[in-house]
């Protein structure tokens, strides 16, 4: 297992990390939790709006790396 981080390429919208077998599987958690949490009214929260589009680069962390995030 590893660790997928999610980090946009601007400021203001979250990142989002979860620990998963493979790729599709963090994709899948995530998207998840997105929706359950972000998704409000039809569209959305601001937080998370760039969600499942290409301004979100993924990050695969293995054992003993570390990561930042400045949001930046």
């Amino acid at each position: 297992m590893k660790l997928y981080a999610f980090k946009p390429s601007g400021h203001g919208e979250c990142s989002f990390f979860t620990i998963a077998k493979n790729k599709k599987q963090a994709i899948e958690i995530i998207d998840k939790h997105i929706k359950d949490k972000y998704y409000k009214n039809g569209e959305l929260d601001y937080r998370a709006k760039g969600w499942s589009t290409d301004y979100y680069k993924i990050f695969i962390i293995k054992e003993g790396e570390v990561i930042e995030n400045d949001n930046d």
